[in-house]
């Protein structure tokens, strides 16, 4: 036999045991003459390949299903699924979570806490790695029994010499310093990805998008994201770096003058997020105390933040409203271009400024009003936080081919 005629039975055999795997994984529990019905592979074939998986400890055998007449009953197939495991994790600016999971995605254990006070990028990382380490003690998982690890990004801004990098705080560090830093966990096994762009993910899985194909979802927390889903797909773009609607210019005169600084805000992020809420409110409250904003912040104006402005306009604060009407006058604008290119059938509103629930969603839907084309539907995320981890875990089960990695 030539070299190039083994090479072709191979990669048949290959794709055959692709087959399987993937059939056996969406239909569990299955038998062999179930797996013969659906991939149309003859009974000796599948019958090697099922042998194959299973002293490769890739499947099992579950028990008997039901006899279909006075013959034997067969013998079901399943997935092993917790053969190895999943980690993500997420670092907020004042709390992290960890989820662990089994290939599946079906989370197994997870942490979320606060951090107790400010601290920086490093002590943060740090106190998530002894959290790492201590979920996996808790569950009895030795390290080398995970399969691979995704970091949950909070941003993307430009790096030094122009190219994009993510970051896991605001000027903290970045994709290759975390995994540098957790190197001695994972190893080569960590990957990084951005959380706007894994939340909308998460939707598509267990959220407000999953009947829907095409969705822009907006993240409004700290800063500004967008992540964009085009038939089914999520765009992450080069370097992952879609969607970046933070640098959205909004007038001639900002344009001419903007530069891109390493790891520094976009314009239009410096006129819509959560810190230019915040940094508005505290300046426009430093000249008055007659604000219902000043009155939640108990005098203390470092305590404001843009939950503090989103409370004070369910108040009717004029002093709250006339900041986010300016804000949003700005978001709107970059929303409706976004609604004019892109023509979602759905936008969601996700992140910490979501939970400002009706008060947000009237800003934006009075503001769109006659000026877009198309007329998507917009929803409050419900997932809120679960949405970037879900859509993380998801994310590494469809970077893993399990047949080469497990």
């Amino acid at each position: 036999m030539s070299s190039l005629q083994k090479q072709s039975q191979s990669h048949v055999k290959y794709n055959n045991l692709q087959l399987c795997l993937q059939t056996i994984i969406h239909n569990e529990p299955i038998s062999r003459s179930g797996i013969m019905r659906i991939t149309h592979i003859s009974k000796p074939t599948v019958s090697n390949l099922i042998d194959e998986l299973i002293s490769r400890e890739i499947i099992y055998e579950i028990g008997t299903g039901r006899s279909m007449g006075s013959g034997r009953k067969p013998i079901l197939l399943g997935f092993n699924s917790t053969k190895k495991l999943l980690l993500a994790f997420k670092m907020g600016r004042t709390a992290y979570r960890i989820a662990l999971s089994d290939l599946r995605g079906h989370i197994l254990e997870m942490i979320q806490e606060d951090f107790t006070e400010p601290i920086s990028a490093e002590q943060k990382l740090l106190i998530i790695k002894k959290s790492i380490s201590g979920l996996l003690n808790k569950a009895k998982v030795n390290k080398d029994r995970l399969l691979k690890a995704i970091g949950i990004a909070a941003g993307i801004f430009p790096g030094i010499g122009g190219n994009a990098t993510m970051l896991f705080s605001y000027k903290g560090f970045t994709e290759e310093k975390v995994k540098g830093f957790f190197f001695d966990l994972f190893g080569n096994n960590l990957l990084i990805n951005h959380s706007t762009k894994l939340s909308l993910l998460g939707e598509k899985i267990g959220g407000k998008a999953r009947e829907y194909k095409n969705v822009v979802y907006i993240d409004l927390t700290y800063g500004l994201g967008c992540a964009i889903m085009t038939n089914g797909e999520i765009y992450f773009g080069p370097d992952n770096s879609s969607g970046e609607v933070g640098y959205f210019y909004s007038s001639p005169d900002e344009f001419s003058k903007a530069r891109l600084e390493p790891f520094e805000f976009g314009s239009l992020e410096s006129r819509i997020s959560g810190k230019a809420i915040q940094e508005a409110a505290q300046a426009a409250t430093s000249n008055t105390r007659s604000s219902k904003i000043y009155e939640l912040c108990r005098g203390n104006i470092t305590k404001i933040s843009t939950r503090t402005v989103f409370e004070a306009a369910r108040f009717h604060d004029s002093l709250a409203m006339s900041i986010l009407e300016e804000a949003f006058l700005y978001f709107n604008m970059a929303l409706c271009n976004i609604i004019n290119l892109l023509t979602p059938e759905l936008v969601i509103l996700g992140g910490g400024v979501s939970n400002a629930g009706d008060i947000l969603l009237g800003l934006i839907t009075r503001g769109v009003e006659g000026k877009t084309i198309a007329k998507p539907r917009f929803e409050l995320s419900e997932m809120k936080n679960s949405a970037s981890i879900v859509g993380a875990l998801h994310y590494l089960i469809n970077s893993t081919d399990y047949l080469d990695e497990l």
